[in-house]
Formats: structure tokens, C-alpha cells, sequence
């Protein structure tokens, strides 16, 4: 842990006339971890990484580096540095040239600051490429470039505005084993913004999902995606299902929903339910098997087959049971071929009570949820 890089953001918000952009957000990122923020377009999520960065001034709050408050401190001085998502290279430039630019602004030596982006460009393993200018590099050289140009001032804190973005999938892939390791060896903070839920949860020890300006969820990948806190953040991750119910009784640890087809689900203890309540649940697609028995079964729904897509590891099942959102099963692929579905086919999708889990935030999204 670094705590001259420990991100502290109090009670931030920023408006744009009415438009509230953030609102109110309350953030603790440790010194040395990758953060990673995600959300759809207009969420709030580049927003609240420009203000870190010092490119936007809150309209209210306060915001903390190192202990120190850097709400309205000068954007070279608060120990930021920030990656755009164009890269923003000079095309006339040489690779050196480039890298070295935020040296030469400070007044350091031409030898001096040739070293160090030499330095650098050794790190990001494009040295061999120093005298070459941007249009002669492929676009992950590119994006390594402006990955040694952000990282020559030695910041604190690393911001990347969706970095990733303008790659192929291969070079994604790529780079994402680069950054991971980068930050690992530098040891300081990454705040990485993203919308790509795959990114966020290889990459992160923090995924912060936002929606409408605020936070959803704060918390580490794994418990983001198997612990969602609300149906929004189940939806926008993926790999949950999500399912409302009314309570119909309540024991020592157990809760008893009834879903929209009728169907019973066995819950853990709702807090402070009774009967008659609405409550969100999901559970995950991968913990979900089919059959083509019509009976009624607990934590179970039915529905038709409308999409088959084979993922190689696995293959993905759509149903239509009558709900907004397609209901979706990730099944085994050596089970599947062994009992083929067929679009048009009724089943019925069931799943063991232990894969039950409650939604305690509310629905507070009308979007969309992005897959990658």
C-alpha cells in the first residue's frame, strides 16, 4: 500500500447548468491498486477522472491525494498524469521527441530527458523503435507510447481515459497483460475508465461501477460480479439473471418468493421483509442447467428457446419467459452437444436455492446493459 497515492474524494459533485454529472460520490482508492471505473456513456465515470485529474473542478466536494487536498491545485501539480483515449501523439515527432515533451516543457536538459524517455521506451518495450514517428507505429505501439509519455514525470497516480478502446481484440488482450504488469512494477495507483466488463474485472482490484452520476457498487471483481448490490449492476456486469418475487413467508434464514409464472424460490433471510414485498434476486448463468421437463419445480423458470450462440468454452442459451430481458444459461459444452436445444424448443431452466442471491439496492436504471 502507497499511501502517497491513496485517492480520497469526498461528497464530489459537479454540475453542468441542471445537469447533474456526479453527484455526491463518496471514494476511497488505496495507494497501489488498479481501479477501474465503468459504466455506460454520460454515467459520470470520465467526469469524475478528469476532476482526479484536474482537467474539471468540482462543483462542490473535496478531493484528496496523498492526504493532501488537491480539489482546485493546478493540474502538473497534484502528481497525476493522464493517458487520453486518442493518444494524442505528435504526428512530427519522433518516438524520443514525444515521450520526452513534458520534460522539455519543465526545462530539462535535452540529454537528460533523452535518457529518461529512452528509459521508458525500454519499459514499454519500443526502444528499438526510437527514432520512428507515430504513422510508422501499429496502434497498440502507439498506445504504448503515450503509456511511457503519461509515466515519464513519475506520477502518483496513472489516470487512462478508456485506453483500450481503439484496439482489436487481440491487441486488447495484449495490452491488458502490459498494464497489469506495468502497474505491478511501478507500484503506484491506476484509475482506469472503461465500459467493457471483461476489462474491468482482468485488470482491477477495484471495480467501481457508476450509473446516473453516482456509485452502484464499490468493491473487488470478484465480489462485483458474484455479489451484485443492485439489479442494475447484476445486468450491466453480466453473467447474472435477474428475477423479482413477492414474499410469500418468512422463517429463521429463510425467505420464500414467488415469481411472476408463479414459482417458488427459496432465499436466504431478507432483512426486515414480509410477506407481500417485492424482492430482487439473481442468480448466476453459469449455475444454471436445462431440461425439457414441464413440470413446476422450485427456483426454477420456464421458457423458449430463442438464441443459441456457441462460445467455445462454453454455449449460451437465450430464453423467452415472458420477462422484459431474455433469462440466459451458460451451459457446458460437452453437455449441450450430448442434448442439443433448438430455437423454438420449450425448457425449463433450474437452478440449486444456494445460487440465489438478493438485490438490496434498488433498480435505478433505465439502460441498457453493454456485453462485450
Amino acid at each position: 500500500m502507497n499511501d502517497q497515492s491513496r485517492i480520497d474524494i469526498r461528497k464530489v459533485s459537479k454540475l453542468y447548468g441542471p445537469v447533474r454529472a456526479v453527484n455526491s460520490v463518496d471514494l476511497t482508492i488505496e495507494g497501489g491498486a488498479y481501479c477501474c471505473m465503468i459504466g455506460p456513456s454520460g454515467c459520470g465515470k470520465t467526469t469524475l477522472l478528469r476532476m482526479i485529474a484536474g482537467h474539471e473542478t468540482p462543483s462542490s466536494g473535496t478531493i484528496l491525494i496523498g492526504g493532501e487536498d488537491v480539489t482546485r491545485a493546478r493540474t502538473g501539480s497534484r502528481g497525476t498524469a493522464l493517458m487520453f483515449q486518442n493518444y494524442a501523439l505528435f504526428p512530427h515527432l519522433n518516438l524520443t521527441e514525444n515521450v520526452a515533451f513534458s520534460l522539455k516543457v519543465r526545462g530539462v536538459s535535452t540529454a537528460e530527458r533523452r535518457d529518461k524517455a529512452r528509459e521508458m521506451l525500454d519499459r514499454v518495450q519500443l526502444l528499438h523503435l526510437a527514432e520512428r514517428v507515430p504513422s510508422e507505429l501499429s496502434g497498440g505501439q502507439q498506445q504504448r507510447v503515450a503509456l511511457a509519455r503519461a509515466l515519464i514525470t513519475n506520477p502518483k497516480v496513472l489516470l487512462l481515459d478508456e485506453p483500450l478502446s481503439a484496439l482489436d481484440e487481440f491487441l486488447r488482450l495484449k495490452m491488458r497483460v502490459e498494464l497489469k504488469r506495468l502497474q505491478s512494477e511501478l507500484g503506484i495507483t491506476f484509475i482506469h475508465v472503461t465500459h467493457t466488463q471483461p476489462e474491468a474485472i482482468a485488470l482491477a482490484d477495484q471495480v467501481v461501477v457508476m450509473d446516473h452520476g453516482v456509485i452502484d457498487q464499490a468493491a473487488s471483481p470478484r465480489e462485483v460480479y458474484n455479489h451484485p448490490y443492485s439489479p442494475y449492476v447484476a445486468r450491466f456486469m453480466g453473467g447474472q439473471n435477474v428475477l423479482t418475487g413477492k414474499v410469500e413467508s418468512v422463517e429463521r434464514g429463510h425467505t420464500v418468493v414467488r415469481s411472476h409464472d408463479g414459482t417458488m424460490h427459496d432465499l436466504p433471510t431478507v432483512e426486515g421483509a414480509k410477506p407481500g414485498d417485492t424482492v430482487n434476486f439473481s442468480v448466476r448463468r453459469d449455475r444454471v442447467d436445462l431440461s425439457s421437463d414441464a413440470e413446476v419445480m422450485r427456483n426454477s423458470i420456464a421458457g423458449t428457446v430463442v438464441n443459441i450462440e456457441y462460445q467455445g468454452t462454453f454455449v449460451k442459451v437465450a430464453l423467452d419467459t415472458g420477462l422484459r430481458e431474455e433469462f440466459v444459461a451458460y451451459l457446458d459444452v460437452d453437455k449441450y452437444f450430448a442434448a442439443p436445444r433448438e430455437v423454438g424448443m420449450k425448457v425449463r431452466a433450474a437452478w440449486d436455492a444456494k445460487y440465489n442471491h438478493i438485490l438490496l439496492g434498488q433498480n435505478n436504471s433505465t439502460g441498457t446493459p453493454h456485453e462485450d
